[in-house]
């Protein structure tokens, strides 16, 4: 009896395996139909872009290749960013000055600011925190204390969409004030740039969060700036909508790159926060997301096809 038995279960797990191989074969074959289109689709939703916010602190920190205090709070800088998450949005603003990553944005900037700018220096909302190197308590401190300044965020809705090695930036601001003293930036970003050891003078030659590209168009339409100006075109204010292009140096690299919006007053105010509402996109791809993406509804398909036949054996 107990050999019948152990007969007829081997009877039923061999057919419940030859039944598995036919449709795991049947499967393996639906799953490369599948992910080619799924790769596809992926590769057409990776070209936009899109957030809802405005409740984040810009921190400016004016820094240089020169500067060896600079290289001892760089260094951890990003750590500091990503704990803080989208809290705060770093922008490195290089010196104009012997520094290969320095642009006329920086004295643009720093116009805001002072005139004559210690390295490193630290704003949050445009709010300074004094030269010198802080620790990480220091800045903590100070972001809090933005945050807190706050007298009222503008709602952004940034927009992003990459077409033949262009950006189509916009962005709609809602729940605001003062239009007649405010102005909208666009602020691009790259993430990681390393210089050549013979330029890295402080001895860094990784640096993050490197500001490059700028526009800016004051909310009254009266004036608007922009570096490159020969790379952004269509610059455009349509009710509460601010719309440009940017077309990519060919030395860029699109997933290496980030946009920021800034929502801030014309004239630095030196009794409270300048900044009204930021929001920021990274524009990078995540290897380990898309291949998740794909094989969880694989695996999901096996699932639910296998599990018959096990409740089937178990009976």
């Amino acid at each position: 009896m107990a050999l019948g038995h152990w007969v007829m279960k081997g009877s039923a797990l061999a057919l419940i395996m030859l039944a598995f191989a036919n449709r795991f074969t049947i499967l393996a074959l639906l799953s490369l139909i599948l992910i080619s289109p799924l790769n596809n689709a992926q590769q057409e939703e990776i070209n936009a872009w899109e957030v809802d916010g405005g409740h984040s602190v810009i921190m400016e920190q004016y820094t240089a290749t020169w500067c060896d205090i600079c290289a001892s709070v760089d260094s951890w800088i990003p750590d500091f960013t990503e704990a803080n998450g989208n809290r705060v949005i770093r922008v490195a603003i290089h010196d104009d000055f012997e520094d290969p990553l320095g642009t006329p944005i920086t004295d643009y900037r720093l116009e805001r600011y002072t005139d004559s700018p210690v390295a490193p220096s630290f704003w949050f909302d445009g709010v300074i925190l004094a030269g010198g190197a802080p620790d990480m308590s220091t800045l903590h401190r100070n972001l809090l204390s933005a945050e807190n300044q706050r007298r009222g965020d503008t709602d952004l809705n940034l927009r992003i969409t990459h077409e033949s090695g262009q950006l189509i930036i916009s962005s709609t601001l809602s729940d605001w004030n003062d239009e007649e003293n405010t102005k909208i930036s666009f602020l691009i970003l790259e993430n990681i740039v390393e210089i050549p050891s013979n330029l890295a003078t402080n001895g860094m030659n990784k640096h993050h969060d490197v500001l490059f590209a700028y526009s800016e168009i004051y909310l009254n339409n009266s004036s608007n700036w922009a570096y490159p100006d020969t790379s952004w075109s269509d610059i455009s204010l349509q009710n509460n909508s601010i719309s440009s292009k940017f077309n990519i140096p060919s030395d860029k690299s699109l997933d290496n790159l980030q946009v920021v919006v800034i929502h801030e007053y014309l004239e630095v105010n030196d009794q409270g926060p300048n900044t009204l509402g930021a929001a920021s996109i990274y524009l990078g791809t995540s290897e380990e997301n898309s291949k998740f993406s794909i094989i969880f509804p694989v695996m999901l398909i096996l699932l639910i096809s296998i599990l018959p036949l096990i409740i089937r054996f178990q009976k």
